[in-house]
C-alpha cells in the first residue's frame, strides 16, 4: 500500500483563483452559526460561497469570542462551493457563534485523518489508527466455502477509535453478509428475478466497478467509488469474480470519514448512495420485508451478548419493520462495550424506512420495500444517505438523537455584514 501524502488545509482547499469580478464583498467574511433546532457539540458546519466567489489559495476560519480568537478546523468540499469546519466545544440552543472566514495560512491543528490507497482496498485512518476498510478487490470466502460467497464493494473491517471490530465478514450462519453493504433481495429485472442479496444462489451480486476521487484533509476523509449490480442468470455457474453478467444498475457510493467525536471515542461514517439504471430496463422492487443498505455486526454479538435499541426505544424483537431515525446495536467486544448506530436521512425515499432487525443475528437493514412495490427507472436515479456512528463504549439514547440532529440538519453558517 502507498500513503496518501498528508493534505495540508491549503491543498485540500484547491487552491481556487480569486476572482476581482466575483458577485460577493472581499475577504474577511463575517459568519454566523446558531443552532435552533437542540444544542450541538462539536458539530461539522457548512457554509455555502456566494454566487461567483471564490476563495484564495490559503484561508482559514476564526472564531471571535468574547475571551478572544481561536482557530477552527476548516476545509473545502471536493464540490468546490462548501465551506466545512467543526465548530469546537459545545453550541448551546439558540445561542449565535461568530466566526471570520479570512486570507492566511490555517493555524488549527490538523486532525489526524488519512487516506490509504492500495491495490485491493481503501482504508481511512485516524493516526495511523485504520477506522474503515472498504474493499475494492474481490474477497475470496474461507477455503472450503461456496466460491460464490466471495465479494468486493463493502466495508469490512470498521474499527471503533480504541480499535474494536464492529463488523463480521462471511459469518458462518448467513456467509454472504458481510460487513456494510448495499444489495437488494427480490427484485425483477428485464422480466425475469434477479436476487442481488443471497450470493450462493447465483442470480446476481454487487461488485466493485471503478474508484472515482479521493480527498482528505482536518475536518474529513472521502473516497467516491462506482459499484454494478449485476445480473447473472445467464451465467449462474461463471466464477463470481469475473462473470461478466448484464449490469441492471450502476451505483455510486460517496463514504465519508468525520474527525468530529474521535476525541470523545465515536465517529461519523457517512454513506451517500446514488443508483441508476445501466439499461432502458427499470429495476422493479416488489414488497418484501428485507434488502438495502445493511450491516452485519461484530461475531462476538450472540443472541445474549448484544443489545438492538432504536429511536423509539424498542429493542429488538418490538423493533422489527417499526420506522425509527435511527438504531444501536452493541455488545462487548475483547470484552470492552462498543457499538454502530445506523441512522437514514429525511430526505430518503419513504422515510423513515422500515428497519429490518433480525431476531437472532446482529445484522439490520432499511428497508424501503417493506412498505410495498417500487422501481427504479432510467433517467430516475434513486439516491439515499445514511450515516454509521461507531462508538466505544455506551452512548445515551439522547446523545445519540443530538447526533442523528447533526446529521439531518447540520448547522448552517449566514454571512453577516
Amino acid at each position: 500500500m502507498r500513503m496518501l501524502v498528508w493534505l495540508s488545509v491549503v491543498a485540500v482547499c484547491w487552491s481556487l483563483p480569486w476572482t476581482a469580478a466575483a458577485a460577493s464583498p472581499a475577504l474577511p467574511w463575517m459568519l454566523e452559526v446558531e443552532s435552533p433546532s437542540g444544542a450541538r457539540l462539536e458539530a461539522p458546519v457548512r457554509f455555502a460561497l456566494p454566487p461567483g466567489a471564490a476563495l484564495p489559495a490559503a484561508w482559514r476560519i476564526v472564531e471571535v469570542t468574547g475571551d478572544g480568537e481561536r482557530p477552527a478546523p476548516a476545509q473545502l468540499d471536493p464540490d468546490g462551493r462548501t465551506v466545512w469546519w467543526i465548530a469546537v466545544g459545545p453550541t448551546p440552543a439558540g445561542q449565535v457563534r461568530r466566526f471570520r472566514l479570512e486570507a492566511g495560512e490555517p493555524s488549527a491543528p490538523a486532525a489526524a485523518l488519512s487516506l490509504v490507497e492500495g491495490e485491493r482496498a481503501l482504508e481511512i485512518r485516524h493516526r495511523d489508527r485504520p477506522l474503515v476498510r472498504y474493499n475494492k478487490a474481490h474477497v475470496e470466502p474461507p477455503a472450503g466455502v461456496n466460491p460464490r460467497y466471495g465479494r468486493s464493494a463493502h466495508l469490512h473491517p470498521v474499527w471503533t477509535p480504541g480499535g474494536a471490530v464492529v463488523t463480521d465478514e462471511f459469518p458462518p450462519d448467513h456467509l454472504h453478509q458481510s460487513g456494510i453493504f448495499l444489495a437488494y433481495t427480490k427484485t425483477q429485472f428485464a422480466g425475469h428475478a434477479v436476487d442481488f442479496w443471497n450470493l450462493a444462489g447465483g442470480q446476481g451480486r454487487v461488485r466493485f466497478k471503478s474508484q472515482v476521487r479521493l480527498a482528505t484533509g482536518p475536518v474529513f476523509s472521502r473516497f467516491v467509488v462506482e459499484h454494478e449490480h449485476v445480473d447473472l442468470t445467464a451465467v449462474p455457474n461463471e466464477p463470481p469474480a469475473t462473470a461478466p453478467g448484464r449490469v441492471a444498475l450502476v451505483e455510486q457510493w460517496e463514504v465519508t470519514v468525520w474527525a468530529a467525536g474521535l476525541a470523545a471515542g465515536h465517529y461519523a461514517l457517512d454513506i451517500a448512495s446514488r443508483a441508476a439504471c445501466a439499461t432502458d430496463e427499470p429495476l422493479h422492487l416488489p414488497e418484501y420485508h428485507y434488502g438495502g443498505m445493511a450491516l452485519r455486526g461484530a461475531r462476538e454479538w450472540t443472541p445474549a451478548h448484544v443489545r438492538f435499541v432504536t429511536s423509539e426505544g424498542l429493542e429488538r424483537v418490538p423493533g422489527n419493520h417499526t420506522r425509527p431515525r435511527w438504531c444501536n446495536v452493541s455488545g462487548a467486544v475483547g470484552g470492552k462495550p462498543a457499538g454502530l448506530v445506523l441512522m437514514t436521512h429525511p430526505s430518503n425515499f419513504r422515510f423513515p424506512e422500515p428497519l429490518r432487525i433480525h431476531p437472532t443475528m446482529p445484522y439490520m437493514v432499511y428497508t424501503p420495500s417493506f412498505l410495498g412495490d417500487w422501481a427504479i427507472r432510467p433517467g430516475q436515479p434513486h439516491a439515499a444517505r445514511y450515516r454509521f456512528l461507531v462508538h466505544d463504549g455506551d452512548l445515551p439514547a439522547e446523545q445519540i438523537e443530538r447526533l442523528w440532529q447533526d446529521f439531518a440538519q447540520p448547522p448552517a453558517a449566514t454571512m453577516r455584514p
